[in-house]
């Protein structure tokens, strides 16, 4: 087909990208009604107030344990409420219902709720969790949630429950709540964020640990990725580490392993109160722990299906010092792990044969991802008189941003070897930061594999290798059943001709002129930007004539959001121009980063074709004409923070909002302006602080994070706030 020229054109041509929130993102009561114009469902609602637990006395227990291999993080209570014998409902001028019930344990840094049975979500209905101060919200809980008996933990001395049920809906959920955790440590990073945007004050792991954002990860990045935390019920809460596990079917089975002492389970009834929290790591490296954190808040499952571990084996322990056989524990998933969440499926290696060198990722004392470094070969060893030779013996090496160890909390955590295996699960030991040099104990993967009986629930063997390969090792995958081993990178693309291609790309620090190539990897490239940040980004293309292209010529724009490697999930298409004699040039459009994208990095595909003959632009495949260029997009998460000595005297209401929001400041003396700007410093409003409140629009603004800047003469407080 003859090819239209077109000359380039200097007139900016601008497409947005915006972020939106999910259906049920918000609580109900949020929003505005036309029954309560006064306020945001202001109405009371029915608060429980358990008793307050003797913490003190549980402080004293834990100084007493010093053995690492329980940590608790929280004091349980066992109550009984439900959406019959408690809470308020509040009827809605249109037939709509919510139902709330707020429970309070004094003195609590957060609270975990558990449940007698599986929550279930009648259709239509959405189920909320949020804190006192609105600044956490987890749901929305539907009919399409798989039925969970536990909830990621909810900053504050408060939580409430809200239930909206639709007009007409005569259905109630269940809900039956059994158990509270009053959490007094552990967590304080994590919910630091919701308190006061600012954790400078709060509990840590202990400063010689080295955060996971450190260049000691370099080369370790998918094992860091296969790390995640989570909570368990053994009479209080307690935390501990596991790996998420590759299997020789590549099938994405969520296995994860960790060390059976977490609880000691014994049957699927065991873990129905398990929460997994994913990606808790920090994305900017902060030697000595000294900044707060600022990580990822809400990637959680809860759940999942025994399937064996070493309490079930044929080497218990003979006393309460020890452990039982190697000490493994390994759970299925009760549903796949979102891609969203960028999972890495960890590779093994059972060789008796020690490991020369790797690194161990953990979340000590329940706190975000950290990595330790050892240089010399572990050791056969056996744990306190137990299983002889059942656990390897290690020591932990001085690295540039510290010298990393173990905590409570850290246990069941992996070991990798040298090729990035796991070989080992932490049972415990006596490193610590005033101890660097002494060792920690590993169960030997080794042994868990079929060396404690010859039953599936014995062993990883069946599990890990249900075809009976008799596979020694194998590698780790971010994404093993796409097929071909996955984890080999995007959806192949290119082109057999190159009579129109490429010639610039620019987002941020990227500025790449080229040739054409047919296909080009230039993912050494990267730009960051943070969740819910907009950039403007131009692209040049030229043929071959020295002309910008041909009519009907198509250029797209592709981010693979979940990582699963193929650009075709919503939203992961960014742009998408045809040619046409109106268009100008460069090529120019903002791309927005989704407030769901996960944080890390992520392909970008660039791609130009010529429509007659190649058909409608695709992200993969090849085409007769253009050609496919891949960049990296690393998203970080938002910043936030606020001076801890004006912090409570800030505040903004609502936030999340769909408009409008109301600033408010204690003592606006301190100040001269407010200004409200995007995350790419864009000034979005400004106005003198005159009074205590101030009002701001922001409809006509697209959906992502604000910042909202209190100046003064000396000094400047921010605080974020989020539009859908």
């Amino acid at each position: 087909m003859k090819k239209i020229l077109l000359s380039a054109l200097t007139v900016c041509f601008m497409m947005g990208a915006q972020a939106q929130i999910s259906e049920g993102g918000l609580p109900t009561s949020f929003m505005k009604h036309e029954s309560v114009q006064s306020g945001l469902f202001v109405e009371r609602y029915e608060i429980k107030e358990v008793p307050k637990p003797d913490v003190a006395a549980a402080q004293i227990e834990d100084a007493q344990d010093n053995s690492k291999q329980t940590y608790r993080v929280g004091l349980n209570t066992f109550v009984d409420f439900n959406i019959l014998n408690s809470g308020t409902w509040l009827s809605l001028d249109n037939g709509d219902k919510i139902w709330r019930l707020g429970i309070k344990s004094e003195g609590a840094k957060g609270i975990a709720l558990y449940f007698a049975s599986p929550v279930s979500i009648p259709e239509g209905g959405k189920l909320h969790a949020y804190n006192e101060r609105k600044s956490q919200y987890i749901g929305a809980y539907t009919s399409n949630t798989p039925g969970f008996q536990s909830m990621e933990v909810v900053q504050g001395e408060v939580v409430t429950l809200e239930y909206y049920m639709p007009a007409g809906s005569t259905e109630l959920p269940t809900i039956e709540i059994s158990e509270i955790a009053h959490i007094y440590r552990g967590f304080e990073s994590r919910l630091g964020v919701f308190e006061t945007g600012n954790v400078q004050d709060q509990n840590r792991a202990d400063a010689c640990q080295v955060d996971v954002a450190c260049s000691e990860i370099n080369g370790w990045e998918d094992q860091r990725d296969a790390v995640v935390h989570y909570s368990f019920v053994s009479g209080g809460t307690y935390v501990c580490t596991g790996s998420v596990m590759n299997n020789t079917d590549e099938d994405c089975k969520p296995y994860i392993l960790s060390a059976n002492h977490c609880g000691e389970p014994t049957s699927s009834s065991n873990i129905t109160q398990h929460t997994w929290y994913f990606n808790y790591q920090r994305p900017t490296c902060s030697p000595g722990n000294t900044t707060p954190y600022n990580g990822s808040l809400s990637q959680t499952m809860s759940g999942g299906t025994f399937r064996a571990s070493s309490s079930l084996g044929n080497e218990p322990a003979s006393n309460g010092s020890q452990v039982d056989g190697s000490d493994f524990v390994l759970v299925e998933l009760n549903s796949a792990i979102p891609a969203s969440y960028n999972p890495h499926y960890a590779g093994w290696n059972r060789s008796a044969s020690a490991s020369g060198s790797g690194v161990s990722i953990h979340h000590p004392a329940g706190h975000e991802k950290k990595v330790s470094t050892y240089t010399s070969a572990l050791q056969s060893s056996t744990y306190n008189g137990g299983w002889s030779g059942a656990h390897w013996y290690v020591v932990w090496a001085a690295t540039t941003n510290g010298h990393g160890v173990t905590e409570g909390g850290s246990s069941g955590s992996p070991i990798f070897n040298a090729n990035g295996q796991v070989v080992g699960h932490l049972s415990g030991g006596s490193s610590y930061c005033t101890a660097t040099s002494s060792p920690d104990l590993y169960g030997k993967f080794r042994n868990a594999w079929d060396l404690e009986g010859a039953n599936a629930n014995q062993q990883l063997k069946a599990w890990l290798d249900p075809a009976n390969t008799g596979a020694t090792s194998m590698n780790g995958s971010d994404n093993p059943c796409a097929g071909g081993g996955g984890g080999s990178g995007p959806c192949a693309a290119t082109s057999t001709s190159c009579d129109e291609f490429i010639s610039n790309v620019t987002l941020g620090s990227i500025n790449n002129t080229t040739t054409c190539t047919n296909y080009a990897d230039y993912t050494s490239q990267s730009n960051s930007m943070a969740l819910g940040a907009s950039a403007t980004m131009t692209i040049s293309t030229e043929n071959a004539g020295g002309n910008a292209g041909y009519t009907d010529d198509q250029v797209a724009v592709w981010v693979d959001w979940n990582n699963d490697d193929d650009f075709t999930d919503a939203g992961e298409e960014v742009y998408l121009e045809t040619f046409s004699t109106s268009t100008t040039f460069p090529l120019s459009f903002t791309l927005t980063v989704p407030l769901t994208a996960a944080v890390g990095d992520h392909v970008m595909r660039v791609r130009m074709v010529y429509q007659p003959d190649d058909g409608n632009i695709t992200p993969c495949g090849t085409s007769q004409w253009g050609e496919v260029e891949d960049y990296e997009l690393t998203v970080t998460a938002a910043p936030t923070g606020v001076e801890e000595n004006v912090a409570d005297q800030l505040s903004i209401y609502p936030n999340p909002t769909n408009g409008e929001i109301v600033v408010s400041m204690t003592n606006f003396t301190n100040y001269q302006t407010v200004e409200i700007t995007d995350l790419t410093g864009r000034i979005i409003a400004v106005q003198n602080a005159n009074s205590a409140i101030m009002l701001f629009d922001l409809t006509d603004q697209p959906a992502g994070v604000y910042l909202v800047n209190f100046k003064g003469e000396t000094s400047i407080a921010t605080k974020r706030v989020v539009k859908f």
